[in-house]
């Protein structure tokens, strides 16, 4: 089997695309981080964050904040 040169750049190009997007930011790089306070660290399970975070408690989430309840898929805890 002979490679033509059309093959070998659709498969630079199809590498290139690749590792493009994996060096795209993940959300947990891009988004504020978990604080370390012992109010955040007794959080067991993300349902618990609605607690404080939902339209009538303590710190309610902005109007654009996706309505998820995934907190850790964007949120990193903060170490401490």
């Amino acid at each position: 089997m002979t490679f033509r040169k059309v093959d070998i750049i659709f498969v630079v190009l199809a590498l290139l695309v690749v590792g493009g997007v994996a060096l795209l930011p993940s959300p947990r790089d891009r988004n504020p981080k978990v604080p370390a306070n012992s109010a955040h660290q007794a959080i067991a399970v993300e349902s618990q964050c609605t607690t404080c975070h939902a339209p009538a408690g303590a710190r309610p989430l902005p109007v654009q904040h996706p309505k998820r309840q995934d907190c850790l898929h964007c949120h990193a805890r903060a170490q401490g």
